[in-house]
């Protein structure tokens, strides 16, 4: 992807090292900075990466992130598939113990405690069936594969293997039956993880430099949008809200 947000970033870098006189390398922030996550757990995202759309910023309020991991859970669970099944809501009130937290099996509860018990990744759906039916790594991404789409005749075949695997490593049939059902389920919606921390670093990047570097910052994303006026005014309208001024182009103090 050509994303204008890596630009962002770094008009921003360069604007923080003329105006404090040091680098900063955005590598090496803390993954556990209490101004970035004051700043998300407020729904205060407009103008970070994957983060700023009015639902998500709701979700975000709810979710009340604590660690990077719930980062990168909210840039998977913001899909049509996981809202679709409730994903986001079961999540956030489980994390925060709206609802119990729940486990198909005990020994489910190594591979799904991060994530409250959810399959939101297409990696928990692997580790599953390597972990419940016996599955090769190899296998496993077959089953993603097949899950994803769609493809009857390739899903019974699964469905046979899966079963019979489950029973096979000492498990109930019964159990067999209703993991395979959820995990056809879950699969088709899950995200990849890999994808989402991905996501999920860049996002936490930017919310950092906006917590901590405001002014750099959103100078940054003002002259990104220099061409789009509608979303111009919605940032112009993000600094009078963080008491930023922002004043007109001045021929003697300008730096263009």
């Amino acid at each position: 992807l050509g994303l204008r947000t890596l630009s962002v970033i770094d008009e921003a870098l360069k604007l923080i090292e003329t105006v404090t006189g040091a680098a900063l390398d955005l590598d090496q922030i803390p993954l556990d900075n209490a101004e970035t996550f004051s700043l998300l757990q407020a729904g205060d995202s407009l103008g970070v990466f994957q983060l700023e759309s009015a639902p998500m910023r709701s979700l975000m309020r709810s979710l009340n992130p604590t660690s990077f991991d719930d980062i990168a859970a909210l840039v998977a669970l913001y899909r049509p598939g996981p809202m679709a099944a409730n994903m986001h809501n079961d999540y956030a009130d489980r994390k925060n113990g709206r609802k119990p937290i729940e486990f198909i099996h005990p020994d489910a509860e190594e591979l799904l405690g991060d994530t409250y018990g959810l399959m939101i990744y297409q990696e928990s759906v692997m580790r599953m069936a390597q972990k419940f039916a016996g599955y090769s790594l190899a296998e496993a991404d077959s089953l993603r594969k097949a899950m994803g789409k769609k493809i009857r005749e390739a899903m019974e075949k699964e469905r046979e293997k899966f079963t019979t695997g489950v029973v096979d490593q000492g498990y109930d049939q019964s159990l067999a039956v209703e993991m395979f059902d959820i995990i056809a389920q879950f699969a088709d919606y899950a995200f990849n993880k890999s994808h989402s921390y991905g996501y999920g670093y860049v996002a936490y990047q930017i919310a950092y430099l906006k917590a901590n570097h405001p002014v750099e910052y959103l100078s940054a994303l003002l002259t990104s949008v220099k061409s789009k006026l509608e979303s111009a005014a919605v940032y112009l309208n993000e600094c009078r809200l963080m008491g930023i001024d922002v004043e007109v182009p001045d021929i003697n103090r300008s730096e263009m």
